[in-house]
């Protein structure tokens, strides 16, 4: 189903919104995937009340505990499928005298030649670094679209709250609109990584640093004061492994004091005047899902051109998987990427 809203409706701007399945029903699938988000919402509050006992002991203890389980992270979200599948490869940058103020990494399509670039600033709810699956996703992407992907990382909480992540994703868009000033490119970010994102574009647009040619969001987290209704609804009724508290907690790490309705760390309530075309995957099913119907109201009244294409039952960022769904959306958003880099490229 397709409901779009044209220039002959009461907007200001245009929006699309695609249903990609049926609705779900009370399946044993569907059933069975409760249990397992139940379960898992309890290892996560279990994990919680560590950090909330660690952060009361004092920051060293804090620190320990976050190191323990970035490790864990790194462990438990491996690939599912080998790490690159042969698509794609880890490529050097354009070298030492003109690098990227931050750490990054470049992947290309090993079968193809590489037109355009991706630039991929990645998710970990604020607090860590890219997980071997997004790693592997990154890869899938520049495979898929054929472009090369540049992936800058940036500082974490609690180390560095709110605004060092940001103020590196700005510095590294700055990098980049220097070092390929003519080049078409598209941005793209999957959940917290989008808030870190949209921010950094918000402010790369004030001090005029240009916008990219179009931006792709993958279940985005743009609302860190946690006013949508979906973060309550689906932690109670058990359709996401993730809980209200959880957010609640690594947004606490990474806010350190700044107003959760900041816009340099909830996009959500900063300006989107003059954003370019944009599509948003999100899941019904999903704790931040009406995060992501809120951003796509507030790109449309700023006159914007969005696409939002929504899944019923499917988890946070379902793309790391190696499922159908997940490669029709990687399919779907690479095919976006690829027609915003080949219009920008005849312009």
């Amino acid at each position: 189903m397709s409901v779009a809203y044209g220039v002959d409706q009461p907007v200001a701007g245009r929006l699309e919104v695609q249903t990609m399945d049926g609705a779900a029903g009370r399946s044993l699938k569907s059933l069975g995937r409760r249990l397992v988000n139940r379960t898992m919402q309890w290892l996560v509050t279990r994990s919680m009340r560590q950090a909330v006992v660690a952060d009361r002991q004092g920051r060293e203890a804090l620190l320990a505990y976050v190191a323990r389980q970035r490790r864990l992270h790194e462990r438990t979200d491996a690939p599912i499928l080998p790490m690159m599948e042969a698509e794609a490869v880890r490529v050097a940058g354009p070298g030492v005298l003109s690098s990227p103020p931050a750490p990054s990494e470049w992947f290309a399509p090993k079968a193809s030649k590489p037109r355009g670039y991706v630039f991929y600033v990645h998710g970990g709810s604020f607090v860590a670094e890219r997980s071997p699956r997004i790693t592997q996703l990154v890869a899938r992407f520049a495979a898929t679209a054929e472009a090369q992907v540049f992936a800058p990382s940036y500082r974490l909480a609690p180390e560095h709250p709110c605004p060092a992540a940001v103020d590196d994703i700005v510095a590294a868009w700055a990098w980049f609109r220097e070092t390929y000033p003519d080049e078409p490119v598209v941005a793209l970010a999957e959940s917290a990584g989008t808030a870190i994102l949209l921010a950094a574009l918000q402010q790369a647009s004030a001090r005029g640093l240009g916008l990219p040619h179009g931006i792709v969001l993958l279940s985005p987290w743009v609302d860190l004061s946690l006013q949508s209704w979906s973060v309550t609804a689906a932690s109670l009724m058990g359709t996401t492994p993730y809980t209200m508290e959880s957010l609640a907690l690594v947004s606490r790490f990474y806010l350190n004091g700044i107003s959760a309705t900041d816009p340099i760390a909830s996009p959500l309530f900063g300006s989107f005047d003059g954003f370019p075309p944009m599509l948003i995957h999100a899941s019904k099913g999903d704790i931040l899902y009406d995060d992501a119907v809120r951003l796509a109201e507030k790109v449309r009244d700023a006159g914007g051109d969005l696409t939002v294409r929504l899944w019923t039952e499917e988890t946070h960022v379902w793309e790391r998987m190696g499922t159908p769904k997940a490669k029709q959306s990687i399919l779907l958003a690479a095919d976006f990427i690829r027609r915003r880099l080949d219009g920008a490229a005849l312009n």
